[in-house]
């Protein structure tokens, strides 16, 4: 008995359905919470970290990193940006959130360490945003430098999804860089690099990585079924 439910359970886990191909929208691991997406024109430039994942022009190099804590008591999460350029400024940075987001869901605006507001949330197009290929719903931080620092707290939780950056004029091309999976109007990728973690409009905290959570559930039905089994044969 013991060998057919055990056959049972392996046939299970051969059905178990798969993930959606895009991870747009989907919970961030707890690995994902700490990292950063970057690109360069210099063919000498070698991060440590996770590279790629993003398109644009910035002369030299672009470094979008991020730093998410939460804080247990207040329920509160900790949202840090990163932004490093090697040549001309940055004039602002825009973060994706979900459409059922507001204004109040972000608190405790600071740029480059001193408190500041965001413009929005609301759906960014191409006015004052030439090169960005598809618009998006989110907020807005001005001001930069070639080394900015955007944080805020709020209540929403870390999923995958997009930004975009925008710096002044060089060499004829406008400055701009953004990641890969903005250039789909559906946002659709299946790489993780395509993406950067932002906050979601709802809850969706950082879950164990699929497909181990089902795996888990379907053995912790097999194992509870087994027990309930020997009991009965017992009896």
């Amino acid at each position: 008995m013991i060998r057919s439910i055990l056959i049972v359970l392996a046939l299970t886990l051969l059905i178990v359905p798969s993930i959606d191909a895009s991870h747009y929208g989907e919970s961030v691991q707890y690995n994902d919470l700490h990292d950063q997406r970057t690109f360069s024109l210099s063919p000498d430039y070698d991060p440590d970290q996770s590279q790629g994942g993003l398109s644009g022009y910035w002369p030299y190099s672009f470094i979008l990193s991020w730093d998410i804590t939460y804080d247990l008591n207040a329920s509160i999460w900790h949202y840090e940006y990163n932004l490093s350029v090697e040549k001309k400024e940055i004039s602002h940075f825009i973060l994706e959130l979900s459409e059922t987001a507001q204004y109040d869901d972000i608190t405790n605006v600071t740029i480059n360490g001193n408190s500041a507001t965001i413009e929005g949330p609301k759906t960014w197009t191409k006015a004052g945003n030439q090169i960005i290929p598809n618009p998006f719903y989110g907020i807005k931080f001005d001001d930069g430098g070639k080394s900015a620092s955007y944080s805020f707290d709020s209540s929403l939780d870390p999923v995958w999804g997009n930004f975009y950056a925008k710096g002044g004029i060089d060499k004829g091309n406008l400055v701009n860089a953004y990641n890969n999976a903005l250039e789909d109007s559906n946002f659709n990728s299946d790489n993780k690099l395509d993406f950067i973690v932002r906050p979601d409009g709802g809850s969706s905290p950082p879950v164990v990585p699929e497909p181990i959570s089902s795996t888990l559930f379907i053995v912790g039905g097999a194992t509870l079924g087994l027990r309930t089994f020997r009991k009965k044969f017992k009896e």
